[in-house]
């Protein structure tokens, strides 16, 4: 991998994590089923990766490429307005969640949160797009890799709730382990198509796996590590809640977010390397 990709990489993954965490709160809160406790807790993510993001994003210089990789440094100004108003507003929507009588603005708040997280990923692939092989590539796959991170971590928390309350019903639970479980196939999906079409702008890097796809470790390991064995435990999870073994399924969603934490970071460093948004 690149050292000086590294903060590159990070600011890309914290973008993700935001983004995809004020999605699935806003999901939580317009299905009404889960405990306003969680939500008010779920939002602290929210808080606490938008804050991380803009720190990251304030701390990076801007630079016309990293280690051969051209970035479109004219983006960097508005990724960093970008994740000071998700900052912002997510600390305004934590505001009305805890208020029973701001149904409304609780609401309002946290879908421009989750606009803003979004708008945020748009600002982040249009950083990297020049060497992959179209502005779609990028994002196609910050958008999927939020999704999964926001809504598997999510469903990682809720199953805390059965812990302390058993006499939960196990549907929302499974209901959020389907949506991972969706969520994954789709970014798998991605992953391969960004694999074969080849990049745009070649370019050449002397960092670590700086290989091509089909050669390298790193992307066997992400497809291997942060895809297919996360399909595998969030799958046992949706069997394990469908037969209320909570305990089990919230241990193998915490295994399960671990490795898709692990190959977001992969993918997101091997972009700087191949080229490819895998």
């Amino acid at each position: 991998m690149s050292v000086e990709a590294l903060p590159y990489t990070l600011l890309l993954l914290l973008a993700q994590f935001s983004a995809g965490v004020a999605a699935a709160v806003l999901y939580t809160q317009a299905r009404g089923v889960f405990e306003s406790s969680f939500i008010r807790v779920c939002t602290w993510l929210t808080i606490s990766g938008a804050a991380l993001t803009t720190l990251t994003a304030f701390a990076i210089e801007p630079a016309a490429n990293v280690a051969g990789y051209r970035l479109d440094s004219e983006a960097l100004d508005p990724i960093r307005a970008a994740s000071l108003a998700l900052l912002l507003f997510s600390c305004v929507h934590f505001v009305y969640v805890r208020r029973d009588d701001e149904a409304f603005l609780a609401t309002a708040t946290g879908a421009t949160t989750m606009g803003l997280g979004f708008v945020l990923l748009a600002l982040c692939a249009s950083l990297v797009r020049f060497p992959t092989w179209s502005f779609a590539g990028p994002l196609l796959m910050l958008f999927a890799g939020a999704i999964v991170l926001g809504v598997l971590t999510v469903a990682m928390i809720w199953g805390h709730w059965y812990l302390v309350k058993p006499s939960l019903e196990e549907g929302p639970l499974n209901e959020l382990v389907l949506i991972s479980l969706a969520a994954l196939g789709v970014e798998l999906l991605i992953t391969l198509l960004n694999a074969v079409i080849p990049i745009g702008e070649p370019f050449e890097s002397d960092a670590l796996l700086a290989i091509e796809l089909a050669r390298n470790p790193g992307f066997w390991l992400r497809v291997g590590i942060g895809l297919l064995f996360p399909i595998v435990l969030v799958y046992m999870a949706y069997r394990s809640s469908k037969e209320r073994s909570m305990m089990s399924a919230t241990g193998l969603l915490y295994i399960a977010v671990g490795a898709i934490l692990a190959g977001e970071a992969v993918g997101r460093g091997l972009l700087f390397v191949t080229g490819a948004a895998v």
